[in-house]
This record gives C-alpha cells, structure tokens and sequence, in this order.
C-alpha cells in the first residue's frame, strides 16, 4: 500500500520516515498480535518527533508526532487487503488526504491504539519504503492464491457544516461577513470484499465511521445594544 502526505512538512517527513524505520523488518508470529504503541514509543526514543499538523478536538494545528497516522493509515490499508484480522482501530475525526475516508487509522498516545492479529498460519513481515514524497508498506506471508480482497468505501450521509455566528463590534451596523467556510462531514461505512477465483464470495463490513462538518462561522454587529439579541434572533433563525 502506498500513500502521499497531503501537507508535506520536514517535521512530517521526519516523523514518518522515522516511524516507518521502526516497523521495517517486523515478524509476527502465526497469531501475534501488532501494538502500534510500543513502535511509536521506541521511535520516538530512537528519532524524536517534530513539530507537524495534528488533528485536536477536530481541528488542525501543530503538534509533535504529525505523520504518524500516515504510517499506521497505511499499514491499516495493507493489512486489510491482506484479509488478516483488525483487533483495534479508529478513524480521525476530520477527513485525512492521504487514504479514502473510511480506511485512515488514527492513533493518540495512551487513548488511541491501531492492533491487528496475524491471523495466518504463516509468519508474517511488515516491510516499508518511504521517501520525501511517499510511503509504501507491504506485508509478506503466505496465504492461499486463489484468494484476493478488495476494500470498499461508501458516503451514507453527507453533514452539513453548522453555522456559528460571533460579534464583532468593528463592522458596519446590520453588517455581516463569513469569516471561515465551513466543510461538509461524512459518514462511511467500509467493506472487505473477499475474492476467489477473481469471483466475490463475500462482502464484510469493517467499519462506520463519522467524521465531523467544520463550522462556517459568520461575523456579524446588529448595532450598539441590541446586537446580541439580534444576533440570537439571527442564530434562531439560521437554525430553523
């Protein structure tokens, strides 16, 4: 599985380069389960993270540690084409621009874990090739030829961006300016279509996922005394 980062940073470069170096070469054992954590931990010892866009209570700001969700996003999309087992996984909260919505795996240091079983009978590796453009994760084993997997992504429900109105006594009287454009936010359901022969034998849903609508937040001043009340009556108004 391959991906680009959507906004390539040398602290994101680093960060993801530097994470998938920890989990090149991994065996797992028939039934050994993947922890995620312990690699970000021993990463984090080896190379130290920098400074990178992160996702916090639904927005992007600066954070230590940007890239690696693109490292386990990645390995998430390799390990489900390799039909094996997903013990633990979670979506961003916001869209990520490096895999389709539904199949990104996020991870937050003590509350958020990505975990999958080998759940071959054959020992697996985890083998990674990344670059300042790219990252490319592939998984070796054995399995039977005949049988393939295909990964499925579906928008169910399209959010509307909420309107959030904020008073700003420096515009014109009964004036009013957007002053950031909302985005729409999804909800996505996954499914793992098992192939044999090339013939769908079954479909297996992985995942629903919701990831939030960014508000569209409008500046307004209804004039001096009443501008709150106008602009409850405003926020009422836009609600109905």
């Amino acid at each position: 599985m391959n991906t680009a980062p959507g906004v390539n940073s040398e602290g994101r470069v680093h960060n993801v380069r530097s994470t998938a170096a920890t989990i090149q070469d991994v065996l797992l054992k028939p039934g050994e389960v993947f922890n995620y954590a312990p690699y970000i931990e021993q990463t984090e010892k080896t190379f130290g993270f920098k400074e990178a866009p992160v996702i916090v209570n639904g927005k992007l700001v600066p954070g230590i540690g940007g890239g690696i969700c693109q490292v386990s996003s990645t390995l998430y999309n390799a390990v489900l084409r390799a039909g094996l087992a997903i013990v633990e996984r979670r979506s961003h909260s916001l869209p990520v621009s490096y895999v389709p919505l539904g199949q990104d795996a996020t991870f937050a240091s003590g509350h958020i874990n990505f975990k999958f079983k080998n759940s071959t009978e054959h020992y697996l590796l985890i083998r990674t090739m990344s670059d300042d453009r790219s990252l490319t994760v592939k998984l070796f084993g054995q399995t039977p030829q005949n049988l393939t997997y295909d990964v499925e992504s579906v928008t169910v429900e399209t959010l509307r961006p909420p309107v959030k109105y904020v008073l700003n006594p420096a515009l014109p009287a009964g004036k009013q300016e957007t002053v950031v454009q909302g985005k729409p936010g999804y909800v996505v359901e996954t499914y793992r279509i098992q192939k044999k022969n090339g013939v769908a034998v079954s479909r297996e849903r992985i995942s629903r996922d919701t990831y939030s609508a960014q508000p569209t937040v409008v500046a307004a001043n209804n004039g001096t005394g009443g501008a709150k009340t106008a602009l409850h009556r405003v926020r009422e108004a836009a609600i109905r």
